[in-house]
C-alpha cells in the first residue's frame, strides 16, 4: 500500500486489513468512534447481578466435545508473538498444539508492520549500527511510560533482542540494504530485504539535545514483517508443530489450580479439548473490544477500534490471573501530513497555536485530542483538529527537525527522484519530493489571508497568529509554548501549504495480564498460575500511560523476544 492510499483510508483500517488475527474469541465488526462509544455506553446492561462486566463472567464449560489432543505446549494465537513461542517450543522437544482463528487457506501474519527495535542482531552489526547505552535509552522508555513499566523487562529486552531476531529469521531469504534511502536495481533483488530506519543518522543529530529523543538503530523488515514470520513458523512446523486452523480458543481448563489445556471451538463449530502440560496465551490486545474499552481505558472509545477483542486477557483472569493496573496505554499513532509531524507552526480549529509543535506523531494525538472541533461543517464532518502552516522555504528546514516517528527529514530535488524510488515509494521513511508536496498539501495560497480562506479559518486571527509566530521566530526563542529556536522557522515566504490534522488512528491497547519476567500470569496475590505462560500484546509490563516512540519497532522486538522466552519456559516447565 503506498503512504498516500494509507492517508486516504485511515490508520486503524489499513494495518487491520493485514493483521493477523489471534486464535482466540470471533472477531468482533469495526466501527468509527462514535460506534464504539455507543456499543461502550451500552455495556453497562450486560453486567451481572453482583456489578460483574459482562467480559468478566466465565462462561460455561462445553457441554460437549467432539475430539480430544493432548501436547506439551499449547500456543493460543499463531501472530508474531505465538510464532516466537511456538518455534522456541519446538526447538527444546516440545510437541507443540497452536489454535489459530484463521482458515487454512487464508492464514497470514502479513501487516504493514516491519519495524524491529532490536539491538545488536548481526545484521546492524555487519551494518556497523551502534545503539545507545541501555540505562540512556531504558529509562527514556521508563519516563515516558510514568515509571510505571518494568525496567526488568526492558533490560531484557535490551539484552537479547538482537540474537531473538537473529533466531527468529534463521532459514529465511532476504538480503540487506546499506542505507534508507539505497535503491534496489530492477531484476537484481530479491523480493525479502532489510532497510536500516532513519540510517545514517541526520549529520549532527545528538538525542541526548532533544526533549523527546530519537534513538537510531532500528531496521525494518520489507515489504512487511511477514516473511519474518513464515520462517519461524516452517522451523516450527518442520518440528512438528500442529495447527488447528479457523478454530477458537474460548476457555481455559484449570484443575487444582494448574492450567492443564484448553477448549476450542473448531472451524466445523464442534469443541475440541485440548490437553497440555502448559499454555501460552498470545492472542493480542483488546482495542476491538468496546466493554473492555470503556472498562479499562475509557479515553480511547472517541478512536476506531483495533483487531483483537482481548479474549487472551478473559480467558486469563477466567483461570485466576488479573490485568495489570493502568493507564493502559493505546497507540495512537499521527503520521501528519505531506511533511509528517515535522515541528512547523499549528493552528487549531479557532486558529490559534496551542503547543509546542516538537513532539512524535504518537504524543501530537494527546494534544489532538483535547482541540476544538472545526466550526464548518465539512471540517467536522472530516475530523479536522488543526493545521500544520509551512511556506516555500520548507525544502531548506526540514533537514533540521527532530528525527524517529512521523518526522520528514530529507528532501529529495527533482533530478535525484529516479536515484531514490525505492525509498520514496516507501511508507513513511522521511523522504519527500516537490511533487509529493504540491499533490498532497491540503491547502496552497499566495497571501496568508487566502489561506486562511481555504482552511475555513477567520483571516484576520490567522494573520495575528503568523505575525505573533514570525515575531518569535526571528527573536529567537519562543516565549508562548518553548519550542527550540532550531526549529522556529517564520511563515513568510509565498507561497505558503496547509496540511489538515485529524486526531490519528488507533493501532492497539497496550494493557495485559500480569505476570513476572518468566512469562508466567501472576494472580490477585501475585504468584504465578501453575502452566499459564504469556506473550506478545496480551502481556502487561511492557507500556503503561504513553506508548513511547523513541525506539521504532519496540512493539514488534518485544513481541517476539518475550514470545520466545514463554515458549522456552513453557517447554521446559520453568
Amino acid at each position: 500500500m503506498s503512504r498516500r492510499a494509507f492517508f486516504g483510508w485511515g490508520a486503524t483500517a489499513a494495518l487491520a486489513a493485514g493483521t493477523a488475527m489471534a486464535g482466540c474469541a470471533p472477531q468482533q465488526s469495526q466501527g468509527g468512534g462514535s460506534q464504539a462509544q455507543a456499543q461502550a455506553a451500552s455495556s453497562g446492561a450486560a453486567a451481572s447481578a453482583d456489578g460483574t462486566p459482562a467480559f468478566l463472567v466465565k462462561p460455561e464449560v462445553p457441554a460437549s466435545v467432539d475430539d480430544e489432543k493432548s501436547c506439551d505446549v499449547l500456543i493460543l494465537g499463531l501472530g508474531l508473538a505465538g510464532t516466537a513461542a511456538a518455534k522456541a517450543a519446538t526447538d527444546q522437544g516440545a510437541k507443540v498444539i497452536a489454535i489459530e482463528k484463521q482458515p487454512e487457506d487464508s492464514y497470514s501474519v502479513v501487516s504493514m508492520a516491519g519495524d524491529w527495535g532490536i539491538v545488536d542482531s548481526q545484521v546492524q552489526k555487519d551494518l556497523g549500527i551502534v545503539w545507545a547505552p541501555k540505562d540512556d535509552i531504558v529509562n527514556e522508555i521508563e519516563k515516558e511510560c510514568g515509571w510505571r513499566a518494568d525496567a526488568s523487562f526492558w533490560s531484557y529486552w535490551y539484552d537479547h533482542s538482537g540474537e531473538d531476531f537473529d533466531w527468529f529469521i534463521e532459514g529465511a531469504d532476504y538480503e540487506v540494504l546499506d542505507s534508507s534511502a539505497q535503491n534496489l536495481e530492477d531484476g537484481s533483488h530479491k523480493q525479502n530485504y532489510i532497510r536500516p530506519k532513519a540510517f545514517p543518522p541526520l549529520e549532527g543529530y545528538d538525542y541526548k539535545k532533544e526533549y523527546y529523543p530519537y534513538f537510531h538503530g532500528s531496521i525494518t523488515t520489507n515489504p512487511n514483517m511477514g516473511w519474518a514470520c513464515e520462517a519461524a513458523r516452517n522451523a516450527a512446523l518442520d518440528a512438528g508443530m500442529e495447527v488447528l486452523y479457523g478454530s477458537t480458543a474460548e476457555q481455559l481448563i484449570v484443575e487444582d489450580g494448574k492450567v492443564t489445556g484448553a477448549y476450542a471451538k473448531t472451524a466445523d463449530g464442534s469443541y475440541a479439548k485440548v490437553n497440555a502440560k502448559s499454555v501460552v496465551i498470545a492472542c493480542g490486545d483488546y482495542g476491538a473490544n468496546p466493554d473492555m474499552r470503556q472498562y479499562y481505558a475509557p479515553e480511547t472509545v472517541i478512536f476506531e477500534g483495533g483487531v483483537n477483542t482481548g479474549d487472551g486477557q478473559r480467558m486469563g483472569i477466567w483461570a485466576g490471573g488479573r490485568m495489570e493496573r493502568g493507564p493502559h496505554a493505546p497507540t495512537t499513532h499521527h503520521m501528519g501530513g505531506v511533511l509528517g509531524v515535522d515541528s512547523f507552526l499549528q493552528l487549531n480549529t479557532r486558529g490559534k497555536r496551542f503547543m509546542n509543535e516538537d513532539i512524535p506523531g504518537q504524543n501530537i494525538t494527546d494534544v489532538l485530542v483535547r482541540q476544538p472541533v472545526a466550526l464548518d461543517a465539512d471540517g467536522r464532518e472530516q475530523g479536522i483538529k488543526s493545521w500544520q502552516i509551512f511556506d516555500s522555504a520548507w525544502p531548506e528546514q526540514i533537514g533540521s527537525m527532530n528525527d524517529g516517528h512521523g518526522f520528514i527529514n530529507h528532501y529529495v530535488a527533482p533530478e535525484d527522484v529516479d536515484a531514490y524510488a525505492t525509498v520514496l515509494s516507501g511508507f513513511k521513511l522521511g523522504y519527500v519530493t516537490d511533487q509529493m508536496v504540491e499533490e498532497q498539501a491540503t491547502c496552497k495560497a499566495d497571501t496568508i489571508e487566502e489561506l486562511a480562506e481555504k482552511m475555513k479559518l477567520d483571516p484576520a486571527v490567522v494573520k495575528a497568529e503568523i505575525d505573533r509566530y514570525n515575531e518569535l521566530c526571528h527573536q529567537g526563542h519562543d516565549d508562548d509554548f518553548g519550542k527550540m529556536a532550531s526549529r522556529m522557522f517564520p511563515v513568510e515566504n509565498p507561497p505558503y501549504f496547509a496540511c489538515s490534522f485529524g486526531v490519528g488512528g488507533m493501532l492497539y491497547i497496550f494493557g495485559g495480564l500480569e505476570c513476572d519476567l518468566a512469562m508466567h500470569v501472576l494472580d490477585d496475590e501475585d504468584n504465578p498460575i501453575e502452566g499459564l505462560y504469556v506473550a506478545g500484546n496480551s502481556m502487561g509490563r511492557r507500556f503503561l500511560v504513553e506508548k513511547p516512540v523513541v525506539v521504532a519497532g519496540l512493539s514488534l522486538a518485544t513481541a517476539m523476544s518475550f514470545g520466545r522466552l514463554a515458549g522456552t519456559n513453557a517447554a521446559q516447565g520453568i
